[in-house]
């Protein structure tokens, strides 16, 4: 192991993944595949991380990468949204085998006393909703029970929605692991019609709220999602075309299946 990647796994929470460069990453990346080497042969695979590993700040990066491109959010600015709520973060990292690098990245920040991002953000937008408001309308008993996907990004390149399937899927095994009732996320209007039509994500508007713009994204919505709802709607809403086919079998392949790729970290 290097003094560097020493130092990364040494931080009681990552701060720096922000800055670090693809060469940084590639090191980082090609340590996580030696240390926890994949059990399928798939080209792709999907490591669960808590937000205080080293390895996190790979998902870090990503997040940076993809929201510089295309949202012109700088490191600074990432790390003063995310700050206060990476000792409640987790990631899973979509991992290119063959590359040796990251393709991908999903943060879930669960309830802290920061709070959820998505909640925070939407009650202090202009949207007007309150806690109150928000619990009320989709039946929350407590946001103990509900995760904020706080981001969902690509790699330049891996942009196809294949990434993004992995992610979710993941992120779904994990919450049905851990009795989690209930997903918030902000997401940008270029990506939500590829989630809900593509992917068969059944997001709806958060408290029928209408798009707003968020933080560098023209138009976002906040959306909500019951999570024991997911596969059964997931399953009706794309087992009518030949891409939702796909889809279907790779969320059977993972859910109902004996393959698994998806690697828990700490």
């Amino acid at each position: 192991m290097t003094e560097l990647n020493e130092a990364f796994l040494a931080h009681e929470y990552a701060r720096n993944g922000y800055d670090m460069d693809l060469e940084e990453v590639h090191g980082l990346t090609m340590q996580l595949l030696d240390e926890r080497p994949p059990v399928t042969e798939d080209r792709y695979i999907c490591y669960t991380m808590d937000g205080s590993s080293g390895y996190s700040d790979i998902g870090r990066f990503v997040e940076r990468t993809c929201f510089e491109t295309f949202f012109n959010n700088t490191a600074e600015d990432m790390h003063a949204e995310y700050e206060q709520y990476e000792q409640a973060s987790s990631f899973f990292l979509s991992i290119d085998t063959e590359r040796q690098v990251p393709s991908g990245a999903l943060r879930v920040i669960r309830n802290s006393a920061s709070g959820l991002k998505t909640i925070n953000d939407a009650c202090e937008s202009p949207l007007g909703l309150t806690d109150r408001s928000i619990r009320e309308a989709h039946d929350i008993m407590s946001f103990d029970e509900c995760w904020d996907v706080g981001t969902v990004a690509a790699m330049p390149g891996y942009g196809s929605g294949a990434v993004s399937i992995q992610l979710y899927r993941g992120m779904y095994l994990a919450a049905m692991r851990e009795n989690v009732s209930h997903l918030v996320s902000i997401v940008d209007m270029n990506v939500l019609p590829r989630l809900t039509n593509y992917l068969g994500i059944p997001f709806v508007s958060l408290v029928d709220t209408k798009p707003f713009e968020y933080l560098g994204s023209k138009q976002s919505q906040a959306v909500y999602g019951y999570v024991p709802e997911f596969y059964n709607k997931m399953n009706r809403k794309r087992k009518y075309t030949i891409r939702g086919l796909l889809a279907k079998k790779a969320l059977d392949r993972l859910v109902v299946g004996t393959e698994d790729h998806t690697h828990m970290g700490n």
